[in-house]
């Protein structure tokens, strides 16, 4: 059934599941509904090209989406620069969102974001390209970062593999950036590669979980001595918020 100008919903939808879709401006996007009634929504970005519903299904995050009441939205996006929001892909996700919000009377509130690879590249410049809608920001693997932060006043995680050279490097050069703009992020690098590896996401599940539960930072740890203590210079501190996360990232 159309709803409006460009804007398709496919399958009837109840609490709690994941088969749903709907088509914005020719872009397909995945939607799961939590147990009860939707308060915010998580977007999730999935590797280059991947399909939305792939992308619900690998990342997992179906219990956080229950416990806070969040609806997971995933785009497949495919080609023409998709991480780059202002050409086309940025105003697809926002009516989404919008659609969403209005077809199940949705408070309006800022959204979610975590992704991977291409994803990360999505999370991290959409969040520059629309900072006052995005609540908090996660990324795992990510190669591209804005080059000027204009503004840092989300809280963000970045996680990477070591063995991921460039996009390490250019990770580490980033996190230092972000935090002197006075952001707030969890840094966590991992063994391996560019794999999406489970504890990335593992960790990612419990950074949101803290944010959505209200948490902040109960101490923090410093980058590479991994040692945690009261005095660290702003562009090499983490913050820990619960106990869950200072054990996942001391691993």
């Amino acid at each position: 059934m159309k709803l409006c100008t460009g804007i398709f919903f496919f399958f009837f939808v109840t609490f709690g599941t994941t088969a749903a879709e709907l088509t914005v401006d020719g872009v397909e996007f995945a939607y799961r509904l939590p147990a009860g009634q939707p308060q915010a929504i998580m977007v999730l970005f999935g590797g280059r090209n991947w399909k939305g519903a792939d992308t619900l299904k690998r990342f997992r995050f179906d219990d956080l989406a229950d416990r806070h009441r969040l609806i997971l939205l995933s785009p497949s996006f495919r080609d023409r620069n998709y991480w780059e929001p202002e050409k086309w892909s940025g105003p697809a996700l926002q009516r989404a969102a919008a659609e969403l919000e209005r077809r199940y009377r949705m408070p309006s509130r800022p959204l979610f974001f975590y992704g991977y690879s291409a994803g990360g590249q999505c999370a991290s410049l959409f969040y520059a390209w629309m900072p006052e809608k995005v609540a908090a920001w996660a990324a795992h693997a990510c190669g591209v970062y804005p080059q000027k932060i204009t503004r840092a006043h989300a809280p963000a995680l970045i996680t990477c593999g070591i063995e991921d050279t460039d996009r390490y490097r250019i990770s580490r050069s980033f996190i230092c950036r972000y935090r002197e703009a006075d952001g707030e992020l969890l840094w966590k690098p991992f063994p391996g590669g560019h794999e999406l590896n489970p504890e990335a996401l593992e960790l990612a599940r419990a950074w949101f979980d803290a944010l959505l539960s209200g948490a902040s930072a109960l101490e923090y740890g410093e980058d590479d001595t991994m040692q945690i203590i009261p005095d660290i210079d702003i562009e090499f501190r983490n913050p820990l918020y619960t106990p869950q996360i200072r054990k996942l990232w001391l691993k």
